[in-house]
């Protein structure tokens, strides 16, 4: 999420207004595009969920269920730590699906793919947005190794499944889409932990030892540090998607090996980089 703001009162308001509306819109192809417009939205307290969906001729299918660990660091309310792959087969989940589905429908998405987020309290489920486009991450990875397929292969299977004339030599890649599950099985423990960078300067040392010990863990089958955050780079705080450092993904067959080579790699986080 990018030029998401917390507003306690109306002058918070206008200044996140003035601030948004003079930044570049995130991942746009246009050289020096403004964000011309600013959403303000009630604040919704909860777990925040993402649920990506693939639909063909109006039949929703759940691609995958993510959960979000935000938190409160570096003077920002809302930094990503993690995006985690959950199952939906249990109350929450499916209350999740049952709503972004309702949602499609009443917007009238009946073709491709939808990024939707939730806020989910006591209450059940609150819409937050439907987005028609892919996650904006390296998900495939993940979803096809703890699921066995991804968003993209369902894609193609919405629009070219009934193609007589296919090449032959593609048969055994190919998704059924009416052999497709509505709700997906979770087979492992996944996630695309963000690296947050706790300091702000220019690098004098990037700390290798620290990023190998990373790697190492059982759970890491792969990290990037982006090349900004190198030495001698003057690089600022994460305060959001845009300042992340870099990124890992982890997967485990085990919870509890998961959760705790997690929680190394945040720890480790603030010991990345010396400014």
């Amino acid at each position: 999420s990018d030029g998401v703001e917390f507003c306690p009162d109306l002058d918070a308001v206008r200044q996140a207004f003035d601030r948004v509306r003079d930044t570049s819109v995130f991942g746009s192809t246009k050289i020096g595009e403004k964000n011309e417009a600013v959403l303000v939205q009630e604040f919704a307290a909860g777990t925040e969920y993402v649920l990506d969906i693939v639909s063909k001729a109006g039949e929703h299918k759940c691609a995958a269920l993510w959960r979000y660990d935000k938190r409160s660091v570096n003077g920002s309310p809302f930094v990503y730590f993690a995006t985690e792959i959950i199952d939906a087969h249990n109350p929450t989940g499916q209350a999740i699906c049952q709503y972004a589905m309702k949602a499609l429908d009443a917007l009238g998405v009946k073709w491709g793919m939808s990024h939707n987020e939730f806020i989910v309290d006591e209450d059940g489920p609150r819409l937050v947005e439907v987005n028609c486009r892919q996650h904006n991450t390296d998900f495939a990875p993940l979803t096809s190794a703890c699921m066995g397929y991804n968003a993209l292969d369902m894609l193609l299977s919405a629009y070219l499944g009934d193609e007589p004339d296919l090449p032959l030599d593609t048969v055994d890649m190919r998704l059924i889409w009416d052999d497709l599950p509505v709700v997906p099985e979770v087979g492992a423990f996944g996630a695309v932990v963000h690296l947050v960078c706790h300091v702000e300067g220019i690098i004098i040392d990037v700390h290798d030892e620290v990023i190998e010990e990373i790697r190492a863990l059982p759970s890491v089958v792969a990290l990037e540090v982006y090349p900004e955050f190198s030495v001698g780079n003057n690089v600022e705080k994460t305060i959001n998607i845009r300042s992340d450092s870099g990124w890992v993904h982890i997967i485990n067959d085990d919870e509890e090996q998961f959760q705790q080579d997690y929680n190394r790699i945040v720890d480790l986080m603030p010991l990345m980089f010396s400014v």
